[in-house]
């Protein structure tokens, strides 16, 4: 069982705080130990790399005079470099230098000499320019090529121009010691030099990150197992109730604003550490260290919560861990964030109640709303005519059903009833009315009426329902045997009839709105069909779209229509084809596209 193990049974869970947080130590020590180690040996690997044979010519290690040239400068360059070089490293913020490639027999750049340099080792610590003069970056500093600053600087040498990375992982032996730095950076080609600029800062906080972490009242940090430092940020502090400023031993690690962040000592490390322990709350402390030693072993800690004791006050806090790099076994370095929840609980039962009732709600919605569709666009059935099809498809709106809805039938006398409405408004309220529009039409259409008429009664219809609301239709009445269709419209969009592969507008005059007066009369019009024609009726989700107007929307619409038609026999596969043209799988306005095909 682990040593950590919370399970109120266990021996574990009868030892005292201290005993545990002891434990924790012995596991964290020996992770450092293994990561130094790890590192050690991959930067020892990368010195060991051959140098290339080189084609440029190159100068030795620079070589010093007497004590009068030993005192350390901000800048140190070869001889013989441009006068302006010393002037641009000096303004550079960050470590800086420049390198001549060392190019291999076949031209590719194998290895970088360091022709000049800044007082900044990329870990940020200083250092004296002129040790790196006239040596290769292989055998100098062998953990840039480990990092990946190799790939940034061929890529500054074959694009021609600045290559940049965000987030870099070097680590470095100098002077036989461990270095690290996250770093960002940039390097610019000099193309009259045929040398390479180089500028690497620490990745720091910025003024916008503190006030997201104040106000979200959250804070992150890294323990770094390699060198044994800890960075906290500025809001972690806070949360934690941590000084905000550190100690004397503490190093300010500038970020790109300027500002200090914390970077902690390794001695600064296990006090503040400590001070942090004996802020959790006895109960709290098995758990907690029982994911902090899987951290130490490279597993990951998602969503825990601790409380501890703050200013005299409890502090729940909500945290999560990850050991890098992922998979390693032993970590470099363990990352975390943390959030203080305190107070938080009751308002998420709050909101967890109000989501839970509105996705009831949603629920409810989209049964009523399937309910609907499946009333207003019923599939169709098979003619009596062998020489007619009719083909249909109905797309809804982002926001769900609307007041779309067709009808197809064939009536006791013989003439099939075609039909397409288009109900005012959005969502169920229009769902509704455009149910009670296709139900009366229903009835309707059992009389003698023609088109006109029935258009007529159901403009009745709607402006007697009390709603105050008004709609769109055609109405048609195809008599199988003349081929011939008596049609009238109600402010509705005109059909569209694709003959010999042209499309055009079937000319019309067209009537009033359904429900804007109470007996408005309609005039028929009589369109003659023929063998192979298509024609199309649809609402106005098919034509409108934002920032086009209807002309350009009624345009596309035909273009698609001759597309489709020639593409597709079937009529079905041919709406199918002008709804994934025009529409996709949700449009702006619910569109329907009701198609008759003569054969």
């Amino acid at each position: 069982m682990d040593a950590f193990s919370a399970d109120p049974g266990s021996a574990a869970a009868a030892r005292t705080p201290e005993d545990v947080f002891r434990e924790l130590d012995r596991v964290a020590l020996r992770t450092e130990a293994h990561a130094r180690h790890r590192a050690r040996v991959r930067v020892t690997e990368a010195r060991r790399l051959p140098a290339a044979p080189v084609r440029c010519a190159g100068s030795g290690p620079l070589r010093r005079g007497g004590a009068a040239d030993r005192a350390t400068p901000e800048v140190a360059v070869l001889p013989g470099l441009p006068s302006w070089l010393p002037a641009v490293l000096a303004v550079q913020r960050g470590s800086a230098a420049v390198l001549r490639p060392q190019y291999a027999a076949d031209g590719t750049a194998r290895d970088f000499l360091v022709v000049g340099a800044n007082h900044l080792e990329l870990s940020g610590v200083e250092r004296d320019p002129r040790d790196l003069l006239g040596g290769p970056l292989s055998q100098t500093r062998p953990g840039i090529r480990a990092s990946g600053m190799y790939d940034v600087y061929r890529a500054a040498l074959e694009g021609r121009g600045p290559a940049s990375a965000d987030d870099l992982d070097y680590v470095d032996l100098v002077g036989g010691g461990l270095q690290r730095g996250r770093l960002r950076g940039t390097v610019v080609l000099l193309p009259d030099e045929g040398l390479l600029l180089t500028n690497w800062e620490p990745v720091g906080d910025t003024r916008l990150s503190h006030r997201i972490q104040e106000r979200s009242r959250l804070g992150w940090a890294e323990w770094d197992l390699v060198s044994g430092r800890m960075r906290w940020s500025h809001g972690l502090r806070r949360l934690l109730g941590l000084p905000t400023e550190p100690g004397a031993a503490a190093e300010p690690e500038h970020g790109l604003d300027g500002e200090a962040r914390s970077v902690t000592s390794v001695d600064d490390v296990t006090a503040e550490l400590l001070t942090l322990r004996r802020k959790i709350v006895p109960e709290d402390v098995p758990a907690f260290a029982a994911d902090m030693s899987a951290l130490l072993r490279g597993g990951e800690v998602v969503d825990r919560e601790v409380t501890l004791r703050v200013a005299g006050q409890e502090r729940r806090i909500r945290w999560i861990g990850h050991a890098e790099p992922e998979g390693a076994g032993v970590p470099d370095s363990l990352l975390f964030i943390a959030r203080n929840i305190t107070g938080q609980e009751e308002l998420l039962s709050r909101a967890l109640t109000e989501t839970e009732r509105l996705r009831r709600e949603t629920a409810v919605d989209r049964r009523v709303s399937e309910t609907f569709r499946q009333a207003l666009t019923p599939p169709l059935g098979v003619l009596t005519a062998p020489w007619l099809s009719v083909g249909a498809v109905y797309v809804p709106s982002d926001s769900g059903v609307g007041g779309d809805w067709y009808k197809c039938r064939e009536l006791p006398d013989g003439r099939v009833l075609l039909a397409v409405g288009d109900a005012s408004g959005h969502g169920v309220d229009a769902a509704s009315r455009a149910v009670q529009q296709r139900s009366a039409l229903a009835g309707l259409a059992y009389t003698d009426h023609d088109a006109a008429e029935l258009t007529t009664a159901l403009g009745e219809v709607v402006y007697y329902s009390g709603l105050d609301a008004t709609a769109t239709c055609v109405v048609g009445h195809l008599d199988p045997g003349e081929r011939v269709l008596r049609w009238a419209s109600a402010g509705h969009p005109t059909p569209i009839l694709v003959r010999d592969g042209v499309p055009r507008l079937v000319e019309a005059e067209h009537g009033v709105m359904l429900g804007v007066t109470a007996h408005a009369a309609y005039p028929l019009t009589t369109t003659l069909l023929r063998s192979g024609d298509l024609l199309l009726c649809y609402t106005d989700g098919v034509i409108e779209r934002r920032g086009m107007d209807l002309d350009e929307g009624v345009a596309t619409l035909m273009a698609a229509a001759r597309e489709c038609a020639e593409r597709f026999a079937s009529v079905q596969e041919t709406v199918d084809c002008l709804s994934a043209a025009l529409l996709g799988r949700e449009a702006e306005d619910d569109a329907t596209i009701l198609a008759l095909c003569v054969t």
